[in-house]
């Protein structure tokens, strides 16, 4: 967690990818330890909130883009 905390901060990631990111790193870690289980399970939830930030993003963009034309 402490990795994950430290790469999304640097990079200035919005908080829905640091927890997808957190999700992935200990998806990793537990199949490494071959917690497979837990593994698939963060893997799926790390999945979701990737998929989630990524329809926001183009939700908003989209917005953005509409708003820039009014405005211009």
């Amino acid at each position: 967690m402490l990795v994950a905390a430290i790469v999304a901060r640097r990079w200035g990631l919005p908080i829905m990818l640091r927890w997808a990111l957190f999700f992935f790193i200990i998806s990793i870690i537990a199949g490494l330890f071959g917690f497979t289980g837990i593994s698939v399970a963060t893997a799926g939830i790390a999945r979701i909130l990737f998929f989630i930030a990524i329809v926001v993003f183009l939700a908003f963009l989209v917005l953005a883009l509409l708003a820039g034309n009014t405005i211009l």
